[in-house]
């Protein structure tokens, strides 16, 4: 979205947000502000025939009845505005609130799943995505479309009272507005820096609700307090809470006091309004029912005039933040290209990729080349940061190469349907999940078909060594009266999990890292047994699966240095021979 798209072209985006999501509250909710625009000019002509009427029967004892009348045409017209209004409330607040947000978030978390996932490591995305989220938890949206509603009901108000008080006198009118017009002005400017003090603070509140968050989490909980390092936390959160809090307490103080200032603007205004309703009478211009009528009815107008110019006053700051609402949504998202499906997954080729990470002049992969053959199984291996990780995330799509190719199957990777994609490909991520679910649900959650296939269960969970309960169905969590596992059993699962489901291709990222390393050594050649057939891929900073692998990819500094097989590396007395001798103690 072009950042300078008008207000008018925001407002009907957020109308037609709103009628896709509630289309009979989104047209009740226009019509009862537009019903209400109409009650304060006929309270005011009511108010004056019955004040008349009240006088009339004080000075001639004379049509009772009529103050009767009127005042049950006024008790009537008040009580069918606060049915109407209690009526109303129901799909206002339900529907156009509750719903709207709702369906606002939802639309959010789809963009999450469809955008790149290299997106994920840009600031300003993450931004972006704050603004939005800013956006929907302020309402800003419903907001947008209540305040054209109450807009149409003041304009209607506004103008049907100053038609009767001109009537009255013709000095009514620019006491009126010169007595709320500062009320615009204010809300104009404060919503303009509103806006700008918030858009700056995306950053600041993502560091905020970061720190907050790690005292919610029991694994950073325990970290920090047998490291003794909680309360340097807590005052690094307090700093930056103080910080936010500072800049809106700035914000709002400097609000409140122009604010104060207009009240003293309007209420002067009222009062010499009352001054010139009394000269009006003493001069025998005004009647008594009159004077007490246009006295509610200047009231009346004042308040409408403010509301009018509050709500338009903060236009500014609703379409500021409605604008990175669907600017985020605007992002682009994961293109499939022509959506090409492979049968099977035999050939990939690297074809001299390169990639760096947004806001980043520096490669994470240089000029990589590799071609990866059906039945094979290779180890990825290098010192941390070596961009082994990296090169897995180019491989399977996730992030796309700055420079070069990558084909499955002499197709372009970019073209293909990632979905299909991913139906062949099982993963053991270097982060992997662990689920607060059952031992169950823990395994068999990668091939959900197969869910209640205990033997199957049983089988891959031994084949890995996994041998944590009696009973699959048993809810792996304490949190929810279940059992607590170990870093390395919840390891053994990551695999078994992976290698439940049916694929063609399975990549583990340090998939062994918290096992022991004689332990490892049998998971992974376990795993190599079952993976025959298949293209396996290893990615691991340690050395001891690759005396039992295929091919060895050495990486360093983001670009590979070696390959070949065990032997063949050791001979070269490179890069490879240098990690393995340093190794060697742990697996000897």
């Amino acid at each position: 979205m072009n950042k300078k798209e008008s207000t008018i072209k925001i407002i009907v985006k957020v109308y037609k947000s709103v009628l896709e999501i509630i289309p009979i509250q989104g047209i009740i909710v226009p019509f009862y502000y537009m019903v209400q625009g109409v009650f304060p000019a006929f309270i005011t002509m009511i108010s004056a025939s019955l004040f008349d009427n009240v006088y009339n029967y004080i000075e001639s004892g004379k049509d009772f009845e009529r103050i009767v009348l009127f005042a049950i045409i006024l008790l009537t017209g008040y009580s069918i505005q606060y049915i109407f209004r209690a009526i109303v409330s129901i799909p206002l607040n339900a529907g156009l609130y509750e719903k709207c947000s709702s369906f606002f978030r939802l639309k959010i978390a789809q963009k999450l799943a469809k955008i790149p996932l290299v997106n994920f490591e840009n600031p300003e995305i993450l931004n972006m995505k704050n603004r939005a989220q800013e956006c929907v938890n302020r309402e800003d949206l419903s907001a947008i479309f209540r305040m054209s509603s109450v807009f149409i009901t003041n304009i209607i108000s506004t103008v049907s009272v100053i038609i009767i008080l001109i009537n009255y006198h013709i000095w009514f009118l620019p006491i009126s507005f010169l007595s709320v017009i500062p009320y615009f002005i204010n809300r104009m400017i404060r919503g303009k820096e509103f806006y700008k003090l918030k858009y700056f603070q995306a950053n600041k509140i993502r560091m905020r609700d970061y720190l907050f968050s790690l005292f919610t989490q029991k694994e950073t909980v325990k970290e920090m307090r047998v490291m003794n390092f909680d309360s340097y936390i807590m005052k690094k959160w307090e700093n930056v809470r103080d910080d936010v809090n500072e800049e809106l307490w700035k914000f709002y103080k400097n609000e409140c006091l122009s604010m104060m200032l207009c009240d003293f603007i309007r209420i002067t205004g009222y009062a010499a309004s009352i001054i010139l309703s009394f000269i009006l009478v003493i001069n025998g211009e005004l009647s008594i029912g009159v004077f007490g009528a246009s006295i509610v009815a200047f009231s009346s107008v004042q308040s409408s005039i403010r509301a009018f110019l509050v709500e338009f006053g903060r236009i500014p700051e609703h379409i500021g933040f409605a604008k990175e609402y669907y600017n985020f949504l605007d992002i682009d998202e994961e293109n499939d290209g022509e959506k090409l499906k492979i049968k099977q997954i035999s050939t990939i080729n690297i074809n001299n990729v390169s990639f760096n990470y947004p806001n980043s002049s520096c490669s994470a992969i240089k000029n990589v080349s590799l071609d990866i053959r059906k039945n094979e199984t290779i180890a990825i291996i290098g010192e941390n940061g070596s961009g082994k990780t990296t090169l897995s995330k180019l491989l399977l799509g996730i992030y796309k190469p700055t420079n070069g190719k990558i084909l499955y199957n002499n197709q372009y990777l970019n073209n293909m349907d990632k979905a299909f994609l991913y139906k062949k490909i099982s993963v053991v991520a270097q982060n992997f999940i662990r689920y607060k679910l059952s031992f169950r649900e823990n395994i068999a959650i990668s091939n959900i078909d197969k869910i209640n296939e205990d033997e199957d269960i049983i089988h891959i969970s031994l084949t890995n060594d996994i041998n944590v309960t009696d009973n699959i169905d048993q809810i792996l969590s304490k949190e929810f009266n279940g059992i607590e596992l170990s870093g390395g059993q919840w390891q053994k699962i990551a695999i078994a999990r992976a290698m439940f489901k049916n694929h063609e291709m399975i990549i583990l990222d340090e998939p062994t890292s918290a096992l022991d390393p004689i332990i490892e050594t049998e998971i992974l050649d376990k795993f190599i047994q079952l993976s025959k057939n298949k293209i396996s891929i290893i990615i691991s900073h340690r050395v001891g699966v690759c005396t039992k692998v295929d091919r060895i990819i050495v990486m360093k500094k983001g670009r590979i240095v070696e390959i070949g097989n065990h032997e063949e590396l050791l001979k070269k007395n490179g890069e490879y021979s240098r990690l393995f001798k340093e190794q060697r103690k742990w697996y000897v």
